[in-house]
């Protein structure tokens, strides 16, 4: 049984094509390699607006190449801070709470999230979308996941399991 997760954040809503076109999906780590600080731009080699640590977390938002260098615009939690060279982030499918997954319905269609396992339909959502799983489910031996969508709602709701792609799941 999957780790259930106690706290509901308020990430920064993103598009996870953006994100996987900067290699990889959208939970970064800082790892600058000359051991200085990360330096944050206003735009790809623009000027500096601030700096981060190596080790922080960061999402992407967007991505841009610049003079042949990729850069990406990085922010956390609903905040955008700026671009940084794309070069000194690492990421993975997961941040501090835990693993990130994308709907991703092969109907093509928005995928219906219920409230409960099969049960009535509260709305519908958008391959794409971000949620986090945070309690697994079966009924008549089919897996649900209760997930909360990861943009400024905070949104949740029960969805099916083969609709989900998480990064450990390549047979989604």
């Amino acid at each position: 049984m999957r780790t259930k997760f106690a706290c509901l954040l308020v990430p920064l809503l993103m598009s996870p094509a953006a994100a996987l076109a900067c290699g990889g999906p959208p939970v970064c780590t800082v790892v600058d390699p000359t051991g200085t600080p990360l330096n944050v731009r206003e735009g790809p080699n623009g000027p500096i607006l601030t700096s981060l640590k190596r080790g922080a977390l960061v999402e992407i938002v967007e991505h841009r190449e610049h003079e042949g260098s990729r850069w990406a615009l990085v922010g956390s939690y609903a905040e955008a801070w700026g671009w940084v060279f794309g070069a000194y982030l690492v990421c993975s499918g997961e941040d501090a709470m835990g693993r990130i997954c994308t709907v991703a319905d092969p109907t093509g269609t928005p995928l219906n999230v219920r409230g409960e396992p099969n049960g009535p339909i509260l709305g519908t959502w958008d391959n794409g979308v971000r949620v986090r799983p945070y309690e697994e489910r079966t009924h008549n031996g089919k897996l649900w996941y209760a997930v909360e969508r990861l943009a400024e709602d905070n949104a949740i709701g029960w969805v099916y399991d083969p609709y989900l792609k998480c990064e450990e799941d390549e047979a989604h």
